[in-house]
């Protein structure tokens, strides 16, 4: 019995050594020291922190498996006035970090990491020892991370890394570690503590001693020969490595991704098409499969670069002969850079299109949901929606291709496929819904649709006209009580998140007073709208966001163009060459009616004299930008295009009447 307290005691000491476990009284573990494959509860107390009022609060976790990081998410529940969860470590778990947050793991509006120093523990295997690689951890998680990577506000250490050489020799003391295991994170270690002379002389010392191994692995190998390619930049070894690798192990992970690299050096299109099918051949994504590594990403490059010389070449029978194994990350990004990017050039017959759509399509509804876009976002729900997010944008391409080639039956059917988000959430998509809808006479639906598409802040121009025409045919021609008619169409959550996000947008800034040529050759002084609330979207002829908003800028005029206290102008900016006639004859002929103006140009010879002013409250040049002015001062900014006429004529709107409505 006093032999097991001791080993106990050992081992309780063992792993307080060099601060091993850094758990303070915020953050509470059962078992204290978690053992890998049981069970841990976690009790984590706010009171304190930024999240003290948080009404959510969720952990990220990074765990040392395999001597790599792994990515978790975990949801917390309150009980008794701390935030607790039960998790399952998985096994070979050596070392587990957490952070708390609130908000979006990748945006998080607030994060708990014990101010700066971490929360952390080493993981006991099931014999309660510590095991390979915590020590390792340990040094790699006190260590500056890269900015925005997977260990990125789990610690926020200084550039102190006194302790790492003692945390080095520590690791080396654990039974059954060794360099030959973690070797790259080791060197990346010593190099932050070494001079870069003596550092490039010891890790060519240590590759070398490893490459003396008869029976080195296949992964070693593989890290070797990057370290001479990419860190000592070492061709010659870095060559000789290689020929090792594919003598050793020719249809490995390591050989397979030196033949990858091969195929993307080469420039030569004809070359570069031959090695990538050489190399499909050579290391069959089947095979792959049955072992994967971490580089699914090879497969997702080969094939993109297959199709797009088919589909560039119009060998459209190839091209879709790839559309057979591939998971639906790839099959999706086959598609749009193919389909839709011919689509828009309008380069290829909208027939071959849509025929090669009508096969394509069905495939990737199938492999919707298989999980493919878990390397990209390490959370299962988040990978899921992006899949979706990603086949109803493949989905707004086939019904547009159906609305132009006449397959209106088709066109309809598929948009029964799209998610409950995707469906009326999208102007453009919803007016060729309405097409597609009148050419099949379906009245029904088309009142459907304009209803839903108003409740969605999602209808162009002429959507409007439609609901409005049907509206006054069901009212004998009396437009009384339309608008009341449309307000009730409205969603609620939809206003209130665009009332939340007006209200972001104001500001208070001042305007330097300016002068600027209109349409007509007229000037226009800033000076003289101080009695009116005045609206300028920034634009250019070049910039195609700009050009998408014109209809819900148009909206907003039509609204608007009775009301004495409000103005609107459309300054053109950024232009070249003879900007004015540009400008002028590019919104004449396309029917728009907007009062112009034309950007000065400032001592540089740049058309941007008034939008430059404006920069230090933008923190940006991007345009489409809309600023809201009254008094004489910049009151709103928004930048950007949501892709809704509708939505765009609604925000501006209500900025405008909260403006109006200030004392």
């Amino acid at each position: 019995m006093r032999k097991r307290i001791f080993i106990a005691l050992f081992t309780l000491l063992s792993i307080s050594s060099y601060a091993q476990q850094q758990v303070t009284s915020k953050l509470s573990l059962q078992p204290t020291l978690p053992v890998a494959g049981k069970e841990l509860d976690i009790s984590y107390d706010a009171s304190g922190s930024d999240l003290e009022f948080s009404d959510e609060v969720k952990a990220a976790l990074v765990l040392f498996q395999n001597f790599d990081w792994i990515a978790q998410s975990l949801p917390l529940s309150k009980r008794n006035g701390k935030w607790t969860a039960k998790y399952l470590l998985p096994q070979n778990v050596t070392f587990i970090a957490v952070k708390f947050y609130r908000g979006d793991i990748e945006r998080p509006d607030v994060v708990d990491n014990n101010e700066g120093k971490g929360f952390y523990t080493a993981v006991l295997s099931s014999k309660g020892k510590l095991v390979a690689g915590s020590y390792l951890a340990e040094a790699i998680l006190l260590t500056p991370p890269v900015p925005g990577g997977l260990l990125d506000g789990f610690s926020a250490p200084k550039e102190n890394i006194s302790n790492t050489e003692a945390l080095l020799e520590k690791e080396g003391q654990i039974k059954g570690s060794g360099i030959e295991k973690y070797m790259s994170a080791y060197l990346m270690l010593k190099k932050k503590i070494m001079s870069e002379t003596a550092f490039r002389k010891y890790a060519d010392g240590i590759l070398k001693d490893q490459l003396k191994s008869i029976n080195i692995s296949e992964q070693l190998l593989g890290d070797i020969q990057r370290y001479y390619s990419f860190d000592l930049k070492d061709k010659a070894m870095a060559q000789k490595v290689a020929n090792r690798i594919k003598e050793l192990y020719p249809n490995g992970s390591a050989a397979r991704f030196l033949a990858f690299e091969e195929v993307m050096a080469l420039k030569d299109l004809k070359k570069h098409q031959d090695a990538a099918l050489q190399f499909l051949k050579d290391f069959p994504l089947t095979v792959w499969r049955k072992n994967p590594d971490s580089r699914a990403f090879a497969y997702y490059t080969i094939y993109r670069g297959i199709a797009e010389y088919y589909f560039d070449n119009h060998e459209y029978d190839k091209y879709l002969s790839l559309f057979d194994i591939i998971d639906f990350k790839t099959a999706n990004e086959l598609y749009r850079w193919n389909i839709l990017r011919g689509f828009l050039s309008n380069k290829v017959d909208k027939k071959i299109l849509f025929d090669m759509s009508s096969k394509l399509i069905p495939y990737l509804l199938a492999h919707q949901k298989d999980n493919s876009y878990m390397d990209d976002f390490q959370d299962s729900l988040k990978a899921q929606q992006n899949a979706d997010q990603q086949m109803d944008d493949r989905l707004y391409t086939h019904i547009a291709l159906a609305k132009e080639t006449g397959s209106y039956a088709e066109g309809r059917n598929y948009l029964k496929k799209l998610t409950s988000d995707g469906l009326y959430s999208n102007a453009e998509i919803n007016e060729i819904h309405l097409f597609i809808l009148e050419k099949l006479v379906d009245e029904k639906g088309i009142l459907t649709l304009l209803e839903m598409s108003v409740k969605n802040s999602a209808v162009t121009p002429s959507m409007f006209d439609k609901l409005k025409s049907i509206y006054l045919k069901n009212h004998n021609g009396n437009e009384v009580g339309y608008q009341n008619y449309l307000n009730s169409l409205k969603s609620k959550s939809k206003n209130d998140a665009m009332a939340n996000h007006v209200r972001e947008n104001m500001v208070d800034h001042p305007l330097i007073p300016f002068t600027l040529e209109d349409a007509n050759g007229n000037i226009v002084n800033s000076a003289d709208w101080k009695d009116k609330i005045v609206v300028i979207d920034f634009w250019a002829t070049w910039c195609r966001p700009c050009i998408m908003a014109f209809p819900g800028m148009q909206l907003l005029v039509d609204k608007y163009a009775k009301d004495q206290q409000v103005v609107i102008y459309l300054v053109g900016t950024m232009q070249t060459g003879d900007y004015k006639a540009k400008s002028v004859n590019y919104v004449k002929s396309n029917g728009f009616r907007f009062n112009m103006l034309h950007d000065a140009v400032d001592k540089n010879g740049e058309q941007e004299k008034v939008f430059k002013s404006l920069v230090p409250l933008f923190n940006s040049s991007a345009i489409p930008r809309k600023i809201i002015l009254k008094n004489g001062r910049v009151r709103y900014s928004s930048e950007g295009y949501s892709g809704s006429p509708s939505q765009l004529m609604d925000e501006l709107s209500m900025a405008i009447e909260m403006l109006r409505s200030e004392k």
